[in-house]
């Protein structure tokens, strides 16, 4: 029957215990209880090189000073090799001081480390020296209890300011190697202890010696400019201080910079609204105003206006033209007096109350009218009651050159009427005449097809004065435009009408030529037709007119 394996699991476990055993106690053999010593070494403090003394008493040093003594150095129970060479050296003098030399100090070195006394090949005596690693205190950064932060004073010239500064740092009693001081310094130089600024230092401890406190007081007499500076402590490398300004010379470049901005951006706001304001008010009115639809009225304005050359060719060249082909707007044009004897004709009331604007050109000819030159005032307060808020447009040479009353009037209720003024820079459809025209103009509607005029396309109209490029008229120009061929009758496409070879008189039932007319068209209602579509209507217009 062979062996169990849980026996022999037990006997391998025995064996290897007995083993660290045996291993622990021959290393600990070498280090001898009583003659042992603790070192804890900061590697940032130490300077190089590290020099370990072995801790002989009186005794040993005299037997050390014996020819036949020797001293061997252990590290952990185990022999170190030392020579002149390696980082590691072992020096002996003939004093018996005995010491190791360490080039560089790293985490490694850590360990105990045992120098043994040897007389005629036998031990006398050892000492063991532990060397620990630890972080040192010193590379610990110091607390200031006061000033928190950097702090602004403005003292008077004749003040004397009392500068405090408190910190707080780490220590130990036992391996305190670090030098903790306060320095002080103005503008980065080191204040010396000669001058006029004195100061005085007082240090402390809390209960159980873990930390130190450092406290210092600097006496700051402000007698001249040349006091105001910077003020700081310094103490590990760590500093925080006190910046003494003039009264009323503090830097004030953040507020300063900053209402620069609030400025800048208040200006580029005004610039642009002063810009773009008419933009923005049309596109608002276009997007969301309301439509004036379906209350009865028949035109968008009814424009009043005098016959002469100058006004016709305005009303009728550019301003017609414009708001009906760009705007679709559909106007009610009328030249003769509105107000005869400064009263309003049954006429005149039809036509105003089927408008929704009303559109006075007041130039110098419409000012000679007898119901101006006579009392505008009146006939102001007649069309005032006619529309509201009604639109007056003056052309900006005359507005400046009239001394007519009309004009004070107009500047006196300018919020109950729309004064435009038309000059050489309003030609330009993007002027802000055009814009400022349209916004008082009810907000116009714009359909999807261009084909035809919408009226046509909403009332089913085949009138071919309003249907484009008809297909049943032959619209060939005239063949004879100098002289006249005789009665004419629309040329049809179509196959021509038959003709008899025989005389008309043999034939009875025959028509005379005269009697050949198409039926006539209604054109009542043409005008009250838009033409919004019709582009070719304004072909007359040439060069010289505009």
């Amino acid at each position: 029957m062979g062996p169990n394996p849980t026996t022999s699991l037990l006997l391998l476990a025995v064996a290897a215990w007995v083993a660290v055993t045996v291993t622990a106690s021959a290393a600990a053999s070498c280090v001898d209880p009583d003659r042992f010593f603790d070192n804890i070494s900061w590697v940032e403090q130490q300077p190089a090189p590290h020099q370990l003394f072995c801790p002989l008493d009186e005794a040993s040093r005299l037997l050390l000073q014996a020819p036949s003594s020797q001293l061997q150095w252990r590290k952990n129970c185990q022999a170190l090799t030392s020579n002149k060479s390696s980082r590691v050296s072992s020096t002996l003098w003939s004093n018996g001081t005995a010491f190791l030399t360490f080039q560089t100090l790293e985490a490694g070195d850590a360990g105990n480390y045992t120098c043994t006394l040897y007389l005629s090949g036998e031990q006398n005596a050892s000492f063991t020296v532990r060397i620990s690693m630890a972080d040192s205190p010193c590379s610990r950064a110091p607390e200031f209890l006061s000033p928190a932060g950097e702090q602004v004073l403005e003292p008077q010239l004749g003040d004397q300011l009392l500068l405090n500064c408190t910190v707080r740092v780490s220590y130990d009693q036992r391996y305190n190697a670090c030098d903790s001081i306060i320095q002080w310094l103005k503008d980065g130089q080191q204040i010396p202890r000669d001058s006029q600024d004195t100061s005085s230092g007082l240090d402390w401890f809390n209960n159980d010696a873990s930390e130190k406190f450092l406290s210092s007081l600097l006496q700051v007499n402000v007698t001249e400019y040349s006091d105001y500076g910077h003020y700081s402590c310094l103490v590990r490398n760590a500093t925080a201080g006190f910046t003494l300004h003039r009264p009323g010379t503090a830097s004030h470049i953040a507020g300063v910079i900053a209402a620069f901005i609030v400025v800048l951006i208040l200006v580029l706001a005004v610039l642009l609204w002063v810009k773009c304001r008419l933009d923005v008010k049309l596109w608002y009115r276009n997007t969301y105003g309301d439509y004036e639809m379906y209350d009865g009225k028949t035109y968008d304005a009814y424009v009043s206006y005098t016959n002469t050359a100058h006004d016709r060719k305005f009303v009728n060249f550019i301003l017609k033209p414009h708001l009906e082909n760009r705007y679709s707007y559909k106007l009610h044009l009328n030249d003769t007096d509105i107000l005869p004897a400064s009263e309003p004709s049954a006429e005149l009331l039809m036509n105003v109350s089927r408008c929704r604007r009303l559109i006075v050109v007041l130039s110098k000819s419409y000012l000679e009218q007898d119901w101006c030159a006579n009392n505008f005032r009146e006939g102001f307060w007649r069309l005032m009651e006619l529309s509201h808020k009604p639109i007056f447009i003056m052309y900006e040479n005359q507005y400046r050159e009239m001394g007519h009353p009309a004009t004070l009037l107009l500047k006196e209720h300018k919020r109950d009427i729309t004064l435009l003024l038309w000059n050489s820079k309003s030609m330009t459809p993007s002027s802000e005449f055009w814009k400022e025209l349209v916004l008082v103009m009810p907000r116009s509607v714009t359909y999807s097809s261009t084909m035809a005029d919408p009226q046509t396309l909403l009332q089913d109209d085949k009138d071919p004065m309003l249907t484009l490029d008809p297909d049943y008229l032959d619209c060939r120009a005239d063949p004879d435009p100098e002289g006249d061929l005789g009665i004419r009758v629309p040329i049809y496409k179509g196959p021509p009408p038959r003709v008899s070879a025989l005389p008309c008189a043999d034939l009875p039932s025959a028509t005379p030529m005269a009697e050949l007319r198409p039926s006539e068209i209604d054109i009542s209602d043409l005008g009250s037709r838009s033409y919004a579509a019709r582009t070719d209507f304004y072909c007359l217009v040439t060069d010289e007119d505009v």
